[in-house]
């Protein structure tokens, strides 16, 4: 059986949270794939693609682990 979380539930604002998180790894993921455009236009590495990639690994890591912690408590 599922239990669905209610109004003022801390899961719901855990929920927001994680869907804020999302959008910030997305935005990671912009700057990181407009690094390796520059990359594939120029042939040379940017300053930015590895800490851009090294973010977005780490911010993408973060959030399946909090993504995770939810999961088992919604259980």
């Amino acid at each position: 059986m599922t239990i669905l979380p209610v109004a003022g539930d801390p899961f719901r604002s855990a929920l927001g949270e994680l869907i804020r998180a999302a959008g910030l790894v997305r935005r990671i993921g912009v700057n990181l794939n407009q690094a390796v455009a520059k990359l594939n236009a120029t042939g040379q590495r940017s300053g930015d693609l590895v800490p851009y990639a090294a973010e977005s690994i780490r911010r993408a890591e973060r959030l399946d682990a909090v993504a995770e912690q939810v999961r088992k408590r919604l259980r």
